[in-house]
């Protein structure tokens, strides 16, 4: 299946959806904890570039 064949971002076709609402419950678990996994890596992400940005300023001379 690729990305476009899908409804949503669950992974679950809508009609095998229909057929067992416990794939769909999972399948809704599992897109919210990997929508987690990437706001987690993301303030990682932005909490190094603040660092970086930082270390930057005061290497300059510009942090007095």
């Amino acid at each position: 299946m690729t990305v476009m064949e899908r409804d949503d971002l669950t992974g679950v076709r809508p009609d095998s959806a229909k057929r067992d609402p416990a794939k769909r419950q999972e399948a809704a678990l599992r897109a919210k904890k990997l929508r987690n996994r990437n706001l987690a890596v993301l303030a990682a992400l932005l909490a190094l570039v603040v660092l970086f940005y930082a270390i930057t300023l005061v290497r300059m001379g510009g942090g007095h």
